[in-house]
């Protein structure tokens, strides 16, 4: 496999297996965190999300980014939901964020809103996620705290009925992406940072969620 998404691919590889691998997103899968931590994840996610798809919001009409900014994938209305299920109706006072996500959604911020690399690097990393491990995340989630549908809306994309086609076009998109070598090598940093800001919330939240509490029966 050639070309820069392959390339994306190879250069984020520690840091995303790092983020997988953190104690709490293995916790989460295996059952052995708290309905709240989960609830506390989705919360977290929202914040990350609005930030991310205001940006997409600024960056539609940019001539490289504007392709990637695809309303499809937006996730901002589902975590709501999920959250009303989670929490009930004053779910919106539990959306408040950690230190990490908000390290993580300033830098969004910052330069997502304007540099068409930092956007873009930011969405691979968390989209690209989203449609791949996001998927058995999801239905892992589903069963371990008998969500079924319910609070688990972030993980199912109801307007792409192909994720497996989605994916490759969206690499290849990268693979046409019209960036100098210089905005490539900052995409490229930019979304290993991006991991690694991934990884801080979820090492935040297995310290406020400890192993000996046990989510499942």
């Amino acid at each position: 496999m050639t070309g820069f998404a392959a390339r994306l691919r190879k250069a984020t590889m520690s840091e995303h297996r790092d983020a997988e691998t953190r104690s709490f997103i293995a916790r989460l899968m295996s059952g052995t965190v708290p309905a709240a931590g989960f609830a506390a994840l989705t919360a977290q996610y929202l914040i990350v999300y609005r930030e991310l798809e205001t940006a997409a919001l600024a960056m539609r009409d940019d001539p490289v980014a504007g392709d990637f900014a695809d309303p499809a994938l937006s996730r901002v209305a589902a975590l709501e939901s999920d959250l009303a299920c989670l929490y009930g109706p004053d779910w919106a006072e539990h959306a408040e964020p950690t230190e990490a996500t908000r390290r993580y959604a300033e830098r969004l911020r910052e330069f997502c809103y304007t540099s068409p690399a930092h956007f873009v690097a930011h969405h691979y990393v968390r989209y690209l996620g989203d449609l791949s491990g996001g998927q058995l995340v999801g239905r892992k989630v589903a069963a371990t705290y008998g969500l079924g549908a319910r609070g688990t809306a972030f993980y199912r994309f109801e307007q792409i009925s192909d994720p497996k086609a989605y994916k490759t076009v969206y690499r290849a998109r990268l693979d046409a992406l019209d960036l100098p070598d210089s905005e490539r090598d900052t995409l490229v940093a930019e979304s290993q940072l991006a991991f690694t800001l991934n990884a801080a919330v979820f090492q935040e939240l297995g310290t406020a969620y400890p192993e000996d509490l046990v989510a499942a029966a």
